[in-house]
């Protein structure tokens, strides 16, 4: 049986964004207590618990 050789192709494509997909929250320079700090509500589902 003969071998076939495929010779591999490439084809680029580009995309532009239409409008923002993401942002950032904004950066303030005042000082902000711990308790303030954003972290997850439900705390019934911890995957580092100790057993």
């Amino acid at each position: 049986m003969k071998k076939m050789y495929l010779i591999p192709a490439l084809k680029v494509e580009e995309a532009m964004a239409a409008q923002m997909l993401a942002e950032s929250l904004a950066i303030s320079d005042d000082p902000v207590d711990g308790g303030d700090a954003l972290t997850k509500e439900d705390k019934s589902w911890d995957i580092w618990n100790a057993e």
